[in-house]
């Protein structure tokens, strides 16, 4: 899977289970991207053919309208983004990304558990 990074997840210890995972891994400054708005990153995302955008920005899916969108987006509903932290879920990232469904938004938690967002059961 063509896999991006957002901003809050620059650290390349965080692309490495990804990419042992047999992914291809790339960050939002490798793209150079870095400091686009949403709208924008998302437009940019679906334009390159990526299959999943992983982020830490809890606000997104609350911000945006991702409906319709052809891509899987990861959420990590984390209390830090520190890479240290987040290192572990990764692992447990990588194992899951083939059986989300494309055009789906999935809350990861602190302990891994996934949860997929439903946009009608926020507002």
């Amino acid at each position: 899977m063509f896999i991006l990074l957002n901003e809050n997840l620059l650290s390349r210890k965080l692309k490495q289970p990804l990419i042992d995972a047999g992914h291809l891994v790339r960050n939002v400054e490798e793209m150079g991207w870095r400091g686009a708005k949403d709208r924008e990153l998302l437009a940019l995302v679906t334009g390159q053919s990526f299959d999943v955008f992983i982020t830490a920005d809890k606000n997104l899916p609350y911000q945006q309208n991702l409906r319709g969108l052809a891509l899987r987006i990861v959420v990590l509903n984390t209390a830090s983004t520190s890479p240290s932290y987040l290192l572990p879920l990764m692992f447990q990232i990588s194992d899951r990304l083939e059986s989300l469904a494309v055009g789906s938004v999935t809350l990861i938690s602190d302990t891994g558990e996934a949860t997929a967002f439903n946009a009608d059961s926020e507002t």
